[in-house]
Order: structure tokens, then C-alpha cells, then sequence
């Protein structure tokens, strides 16, 4: 059982005919932190983590041992099911150049993020919000690219909200 982290991947071994054996000796190759937990499964090994950029590591170690022999899915947002389905909300804040302020920021607001502080002066821009994790997948990545590798992020679990309508067919639970 993993714990109640917002997001997951899974990792097949392209050659193994059964998952789990790939799954459970991959487990034992990992950093073992609080940010991420493994689960072998029948169809490979689970990574859950508080943020996408949590996944970075382990997805790391892994493609260095296999190599190409290791198939990474796409990250997941998971959903938390009860009586009504609730997904999670990350709170955030991007430290960036001043020229990357603006972009950032409406980078942010496009992704359905509130905005609850900005503010940009000669030496920096800052913003801090809070946004649906699942549409903040990839944004990592992305704003490392808007910044030129310049910027910061910071992420992490807020809080879960009711969702109006039922997540994509597919997503995990």
C-alpha cells in the first residue's frame, strides 16, 4: 500500500516477461526517502512521490542500470476516492529573473493557478499559488525552460478539493 502521495508513474523492464520480478529487484536499487514510495505490481513498479520533481531520482538511478531496457510511464495524478473524488491542489512558489516574471506568472494563471502573492522588483520576480496538480504536470520542466535553468520552484501537497467532474478514464486512484 502506498502512502497518500498526489502523484505516480510506472516502470516496465521491456524484456521481462513477468513485472513484478522486474519490480521487486528494482525496488531494492533505490534511494530509500520521504518524498517517494515503490509498490511492485504485475504490470512493474509503482513510484508514488509528493511532487513531480520527487520522481526525478529514483526514474534516474533506474535509467542508469537499465538503461533503454526500462519503459518510464508518464506521471499520474492520483485522485483520492471516497464519497465524492478529490484531487490535489499544490501550493508553490517560483523564484525567477525579472524578464521571466510576466511569462511565469501567466504561464501559471493559463495552468488554473491562483495567484496569492507576486511581485517582481530589478533583482528578482516571485510568485506563489496554489493549482491542480494535474495542471501542473510537466510545469517543472517548463518553467526550467522559461527561465533559462535560472528559476526556482518549490512545490508541495496543499491541500485535496472535490472535484466537479470524474478525473480522465485511466488515472490513477
Amino acid at each position: 500500500m502506498l502512502p497518500d502521495f498526489p502523484i505516480e508513474l510506472c516502470c516496465a523492464h521491456r524484456s521481462e516477461r513477468l513485472q513484478l520480478d522486474f519490480a521487486r529487484k528494482a525496488v531494492e536499487l533505490l534511494p530509500k526517502d520521504s518524498s517517494t514510495a515503490f509498490a511492485p505490481e504485475a504490470r512493474g513498479l509503482v513510484i508514488a512521490a509528493e511532487t513531480e520533481m520527487a520522481l526525478e531520482r529514483p526514474v534516474r538511478r533506474l535509467s542508469d542500470v537499465y538503461g533503454d531496457m526500462v519503459r518510464i510511464g508518464p506521471p499520474t495524478v492520483r485522485y483520492r476516492h471516497g464519497e465524492r473524488i478529490e484531487q490535489p491542489i499544490m501550493g508553490l512558489r517560483v523564484l525567477c529573473p525579472p524578464q521571466c516574471y510576466e511569462p511565469i506568472r501567466e504561464d501559471l494563471q493559463r495552468r488554473r493557478a491562483a495567484i496569492m502573492d507576486a511581485e517582481v522588483n530589478r533583482r528578482f520576480g516571485i510568485v506563489r499559488a496554489n493549482a491542480p496538480l494535474a495542471d501542473l504536470i510537466g510545469y517543472p520542466h517548463r518553467m526550467a525552460e522559461m527561465t533559462g535553468g535560472r528559476g526556482q520552484l518549490v512545490m508541495w501537497l496543499s491541500h485535496y478539493e472535490e472535484l466537479d467532474d470524474p478525473p480522465p478514464a485511466g488515472v490513477a486512484a
